[in-house]
């Protein structure tokens, strides 16, 4: 009976008022821990999004300068050998296909021209780790931005 009858005495007091209850403790752990977290994940996502700045991708040629406003738009491995990778940028996409042909073509990559390249800007290339490769400006575009696709098979 002793047992039973305590388990209903009014919580401890601290200086003649109320200790938290067990409940409010546990919300307050709870979005204490939630909070963290939140903050855990901004960290990581600003994080990768600054190591997406520096290192567009591992495979591309370093050669390869990209625009300073380039925004990633597709990211994607397809087994382990394709890759998709897309990004739009405002800046002009004649000129900037234009020089990373030729610094491609520099540093020892082999850029294979096709007559229907010649109207649809794009280069096909191959090189260290690439099988093959082909960097295009996609039709359309969204207000000033271009988007600049590419489509590589790894070897």
């Amino acid at each position: 009976m002793d047992l039973v009858a305590s388990q209903y005495v009014s919580a401890p007091t601290i200086s003649g008022t109320c200790a938290p209850s067990r409940n409010l403790l546990r919300y307050l752990r709870k979005i204490t821990h939630d909070m963290l977290t939140f903050a855990l994940v901004l960290t990581f996502a600003g994080t990768m999004v600054g190591y997406a700045e520096e290192h567009i991708q591992a495979w591309i040629p370093d050669v390869l300068e990209f625009p300073k406003d380039a925004e990633i738009v597709m990211d994607r491995s397809l087994g382990s050998s394709i890759r998709l990778f897309s990004f739009s940028t405002e800046a002009d996409v004649d000129t900037l296909l234009t020089q990373w042909e030729e610094l491609l073509d520099e540093n020892g990559y082999r850029i294979t021209q096709e007559s229907d390249q010649l109207v649809n800007r794009s280069i096909d290339f191959s090189g260290p780790g690439i099988s093959n490769a082909k960097i295009i400006v996609a039709p359309g575009s969204n207000g000033d931005r271009r988007l600049i696709e590419f489509d590589a098979t790894l070897e």
